[in-house]
């Protein structure tokens, strides 16, 4: 890399991480939020770590919607590499700094791409920061999602292996990409890496090569995408309305914020009138008023014609519900990816490559090097005038701070506790280990909806929350519901809870005798007491699912689902029993389906992608460096 490229990188990231400042070294501070990163994602990443401290696979979740697995989701970022950020700094800084090296890999992939296609420096560096300070990744800061960022980071990298055609390149990229954590977004790109490809003069070969890729990203991320498509056909997703498959479809109107971001107003002054995440996922496209023109002249040249193809199938797929023919799709998978908006992303990269080839057109035009690079540094400088309103620090104390009376009273109990649908953050009882029955997940159990209903005779679900507020139902009491916390945060004790076990005859549970119930971590139950004369069943209220194994006695069972639960029968009684039968003494167990052999299939994978690149040349081979270097 020439040496004025380095230092164009350097100022790059420097400017990068001043967006980010103090947050990078107060760990008392986060970048300002809309709540996700409160709600969601320290909660989870801070259960995952806990459990990867204590030297075990978080494989389970029993802490929101009385228990869902946590390994298949695909959030949790369990097996990505940046992700033991968590493991050695506190939570807070972890996950600036994630955000942080995310812009920055952006950034850094993007200059690649544009060295490799033989751009000028001064366009190299205006097309990483049009991408890397594009409202479309900066907007995730705020939203609070960093897994978005994340997927978002690796796009440039997965056109760079692809273009480079080294075999097994863009197979390790998409493998990162999916672990990263937002798996929708690496589909959106494949996406318009196939129409690009559908339309180039070598259609068949590229096409092949994307299909083989893909075949080798299966086996590269087999440690986790078998899990998560596991999850999903258990999920919610499987059978919500189409309603829920097209929300936050973009409306056309939203095409005016690709020339003025807040023409509907900004929710960081109040002036949006609809939910901030409306904003942020459908009004990302902008490139600054510089790379608008830039993208406008490459638009108009003929050699840019493939970007207008990409620019307008983002568009298409992203009016969803506004698009009468967008039905098919929600027929197809793509129905399970929600969130429309985000085929926004295809027609943001149309614009960039229309972008590069106009800014080539211009830079090559220009015979002073100063203009070339005044002109660069003034669309970053656009752009970063619009990221500062966004991308600022906040205090996570008034968000995180813990309730002690509620941590000693729920913290780490073998009940359930329901949380006011009222407090925004269901998801903190994670902090306490309290297990709640309420819950926030981009997906959950396709079977705890109509258990909710059920308990509240009414409707109580949306498509990553649940609503429960009556804790005495019998379903609730069924559930071992022993507290209730209300909006004021005070504790109520809920009478005639049964334990998170008992037995039962012809569906109807004992409260007598009472089973002991232990928890050696959330992936292992035992349970255990002497049945009551015509019991027939033993009941764990742990929800169904592939996975769990059981053992009575000491013998192998199959658990049977009971209601959204569990149970394992019980062996018949012989005549002339006695008044009480022998101790029955269950142990539960859960790991993901055939997780073994896919571990092992992706650690055989990987041990033949590294042997087949030894003595490889990495970036010499991908063009973006000369062999010299």
């Amino acid at each position: 890399m020439k040496r004025r490229e380095s230092i164009l990188l350097a100022l790059g990231a420097a400017v990068s991480l001043s967006l980010l400042c103090p947050s990078l070294w107060r760990a008392s501070l986060v970048p300002a939020n809309f709540g996700d990163l409160y709600a969601y994602h320290i909660p989870l990443r801070h259960t995952v770590v806990s459990s990867l401290q204590s030297g075990r696979l978080p494989f389970w979740n029993p802490f929101i919607f009385c228990g869902l697995p946590l390994a298949a989701n695909p959030q949790t970022a369990l097996f990505y590499p940046v992700s033991l950020l968590a493991a050695v700094l506190p939570m807070n800084l972890s996950l600036t700094w994630d955000f942080a090296f995310h812009m920055l890999w952006a950034a850094l992939g993007m200059m690649l791409l544009a060295r490799r296609e033989k751009l000028p420096a001064g366009v190299c560096s205006f097309l990483a920061c049009a991408w890397a300070f594009s409202p479309f990744l900066l907007y995730r800061i705020t939203e609070g999602i960093p897994t978005l960022l994340a997927c978002l980071a690796w796009a440039p990298w997965c056109w760079l292996a692809f273009l480079a055609g080294r075999r097994g390149l863009l197979a390790a990229a998409w493998t990162l990409q999916f672990l990263s954590g937002h798996p929708q977004f690496l589909v959106v790109n494949a996406v318009g890496m196939a129409a690009w490809s559908l339309c180039h003069a070598q259609r068949g070969r590229l096409l092949g090569r994307l299909m083989i890729e893909a075949a080798m990203a299966s086996g590269l991320a087999a440690v986790q995408w078998p899990a998560t498509w596991e999850f999903l056909s258990h999920s919610v997703r499987k059978v919500w309305p189409q309603a829920f498959a097209t929300a936050y479809s973009a409306r056309p109107g939203a095409l005016l914020t690709w020339l003025l971001p807040d023409v509907f107003g900004n929710p960081m002054n109040g002036t949006f009138r609809g939910y901030p995440s409306v904003f942020f996922e459908s009004s990302g496209v902008f490139i600054g008023w510089l790379g608008l023109a830039a993208a406008a002249l490459g638009l108009w040249r003929a050699r840019a014609w493939r970007a207008w193809l990409l620019v307008a199938l983002g568009v298409f797929l992203a009016l969803g519900e506004h698009n009468p023919l967008y039905r098919a799709v929600c027929l197809s998978p793509a129905g399970l990816l929600r969130t429309p908006a985000r085929y926004l992303f295809l027609s943001l990269w149309g614009l960039l490559l229309a972008a590069a080839s106009g800014a080539r057109f211009v830079f090559r035009g220009l015979p002073s090097s100063g203009v070339r690079a005044f002109l660069a540094a003034a669309a970053a400088a656009e752009l970063l005038a619009w990221g500062h309103r966004f991308v600022v620090p906040q205090d996570a104390a008034p968000f995180l701070a813990a309730n002690p009376a509620v941590a000693r009273a729920v913290g780490g109990r073998l009940f359930r506790v329901l949380v006011d649908p009222a407090l925004a953050n269901p998801n903190k009882s994670m902090l306490y280990r309290a297990m709640n029955v309420n819950g926030y997940d981009a997906f959950y159990l396709s079977g705890y909806p109509d258990f909710a209903a059920a308990s509240e005779g009414r409707a109580v679900a949306d498509a990553s929350r649940t609503y429960l507020s009556r804790a005495g139902t019998p379903a609730m009491r069924g559930a071992g519901v022993a507290y209730a916390l209300t909006a004021g945060g005070a504790l109520e004790a809920q009478a005639g809870a049964l334990p998170l076990a008992y037995f039962a005859a012809q569906g109807v549970p004992f409260d007598q005798p009472r089973v002991a119930v232990s928890m050696e971590r959330p992936e292992r139950w035992r349970a255990g007491g002497s049945p009551p004369p015509g019991a027939d069943r033993l009941v764990v209220t742990v929800p169904a699912y592939p996975g769990w194994r059981a053992w009575l006695n000491g013998k192998s069972v199959s658990p049977e689902p009971w209601g959204y639960f569990q149970a394992v029968n019980l062996p018949s009684e012989p005549p002339g029993t006695a008044l009480f039968r022998a101790p029955a003494t269950l142990v539960l167990d859960f790991q993901p389906t055939l997780w073994r052999f896919f571990m092992l299939i992706g650690m055989g994978s990987w041990a033949i992608w590294l042997y087949s690149w030894r003595g490889g040349r990495g970036l010499e081979s991908m063009g973006v460096l000369p062999r010299s270097i």
